[in-house]
């Protein structure tokens, strides 16, 4: 069943592990919110609580359909339950909007600063970045629109008002709130061992200054999460150097999980089958952290012997080996006399002698190269985790030439087998990709939602790790290709893996690893989680066509299942 009632609130599916509360009303979501953390469905794993839904992630379809069948949910709205906890937060009120939203309102701007500070806010759900939260009141008076331009750049510390909420920008980034004031509270510290100030159910209490005191900085405390600068003192000596980083090299490994209360999207391998697989082949644990290189083109050079393993997309990985000497097992000569250049295997373990540069050529198949290191790659940790999360602007920059890398010297166990290489689109060839109805495929029209599954789409130039953006293969009689039944503004609402969102243009974006908490974009069907791997596989140009299927257990990508049809290709006529 795609959605069922319980009392006033509707509970549709969001792809195979997710259920979306539909709540009607913010101050409902978050009483249902509450309710859930104190209460949790069998298998909850996460909540994600919005303007008037909530999201709940479980560990399996089981579970996921156990709730949707019976879903423990209070019968009343009830009062929303908060924390108990309040933060005060200084503010400088002499924001640029500060004089418009008076005339907005048609108060005066003394009453603006007036009704921002009387009373306390509520923490209702986490935005855009980590450490952005939209802060509510029921009898709050500031309702204004959002700029009709958005600004390119809020600075760090700038507190608004968008609708009915307020809320503060925990970092420089574009925005289109209107801007009453700032503060120099630290909304996101990784320098602390719980590193956002607020989380969903806190209370705010705005306070009005002349100026802000400046506080002196002081090291990190006991149990904060180390710093770039802790790692690379305590690392080993560096094993290998970059020559070049192709077009994007980064550090990734098994992500953040359970960190949306703060705003932070769990991020991770954008192939997590293909890096597990590179993990396994040099004896590391699957999460360990690998590099993650788009499109080939990385060079390193080894500073001592390692042994590394290469899986996901498919390149030509040469090897340069001194005069004089053999090859190892896991390289193929490709000249045997003097054995120059050598050639590394994919999905296999291979070394790489100190001395020797290791040389990946431009994807041949597939779009991303895993490239894991026996002991795991050392890089920072930023809210427990190395990855690099391109949205949030989280973890360790991307590689450039002449950085130097280490290894985090982590257990390790025997190194695996070579194995089969995963499966990747083919070139010419039409991918087909299982797709999971809704939750707001009702927000669309009969014909968009037949067009939809119709159509064949193209992989965008535009796509990163935070989507895939796809436009129709061919120009549909009517503009934009997917059109809306319900034309009203979408609450920003909870979002998983492999939802695709649809915005007014109606060409979908497919979310990746880097995907935002929230979004504001209708989801007219979700990827199933096998499949979701060949997407973050597909280069530009690629052709995709979506086929409904209703979830079932997903299967995890491995050698082992490789014999399983999980997709099907076909000619593209």
């Amino acid at each position: 069943m795609h959605s069922v009632s319980h009392t006033s609130r509707a509970v549709k599916r969001f792809g195979a592990l997710a259920v979306l509360v539909d709540c009607t009303t913010l101050e409902a979501a978050l009483h249902v919110h509450a309710h859930l953390v104190e209460r949790p469905a069998a298998g909850q794993v996460e909540l994600v609580p919005a303007a008037q839904t909530v999201l709940v992630r479980f560990n399996t379809v089981e579970q996921a359909d156990a709730f949707m069948a019976a879903p423990d949910l209070p019968t009343t709205s009830g009062d929303v339950r908060t924390h108990g906890q309040t933060a005060t937060i200084d503010v400088v009120y002499d924001g640029q909007d500060v004089a418009e939203v008076a005339s907005l309102l048609g108060i005066s701007q003394e009453a603006v600063i007036y009704a921002h500070t009387t009373g306390h806010w509520s923490v209702a759900f986490a935005g855009f970045a980590p450490g952005f939260f939209y802060l509510h009141r029921h009898d709050n008076v500031l309702d204004v629109p959002r700029r009709t331009t958005p600004r390119t750049a809020v600075p760090a510390g700038s507190v608004g008002l968008a609708g009915d909420f307020s809320g503060i920008y925990p970092r420089t980034s574009p925005g289109g709130w209107q801007l009453i004031g700032h503060t120099d509270a630290p909304l996101w510290d990784l320098g602390q061992e719980t590193p956002a100030l607020l989380e969903p159910g806190m209370q705010v209490q705005f306070r009005a200054v002349r100026e802000l005191v400046q506080v002196s900085e002081q090291g990190p405390q006991q149990g904060a999460i180390p710093s770039a600068d802790t790692l690379v003192k305590t690392a080993l000596p560096p094993v290998l150097t970059v020559n070049s980083p192709g077009a994007l090299t980064l550090f990734q490994d098994s992500g953040r999980k359970g960190l949306t209360h703060w705003g932070v999207s769990p991020s991770g391998f954008a192939d997590p089958a293909a890096a597990k697989e590179a993990n396994r082949l040099v004896g590391n644990s699957p999460g360990a952290t690998v590099l993650e290189n788009l499109a080939g083109g990385l060079s390193l050079t080894a500073l001592e012997d390692t042994v590394l393993a290469l899986t996901g997309a498919k390149v030509t990985a040469t090897i340069s080996q001194p005069e004089g000497t053999q090859p190892d097992a896991g390289l193929q000569a490709e000249d045997p006399e003097p054995f120059i250049p050598l050639v590394a295997r994919s999905y296999a373990p291979f070394a790489l002698k100190a001395g020797q540069k290791l040389i990946l050529s431009p994807v041949e198949q597939g779009l991303r190269v895993y490239l894991a290191v026996r002991g795991g790659f050392a890089a920072p940790f930023e809210a427990a985790s190395s990855s690099r999360d391109t949205l949030a602007s989280l973890g360790a920059d991307p590689l450039t030439a002449g950085d130097q890398l280490q290894l985090a010297s982590l257990p390790t166990s025997v190194v695996g087998n070579p194995a089969p290489s995963l499966p990747l689109p083919v070139a010419g060839e039409t991918l087909e990709v299982r797709i999971i109805p809704g939750p707001r495929d009702d927000w669309f029209t009969a014909d968009s939602l037949a067009r939809f599954g119709q159509l064949a789409w193209q992989v965008s130039e535009d796509s990163n790790r935070i989507g895939v953006r796809l436009l129709p293969a061919e120009i549909p009689d009517t503009q934009p290709p997917l059109t809306r039944a319900i034309a009203g503004e979408l609450p920003s609402e909870g979002m998983v893996p492999g939802a695709i969102q649809v915005p007014p243009s109606g060409e979908p974006v497919v979310f990746l690893a880097d995907h935002p908490v929230t979004g504001g974009y209708p989801v007219i069907a979700t990827v199933h989680p096998s499949d979701l791997r060949l997407l973050a596989q597909s280069p530009p140009q690629t052709l995709i066509r979506f086929i409904t299927e209703m979830p079932q257990e997903p299967i995890e990508i491995t050698p082992q299942t490789l014999a399983l049809p999980i997709t099907k290709v076909q000619k593209h006529a």
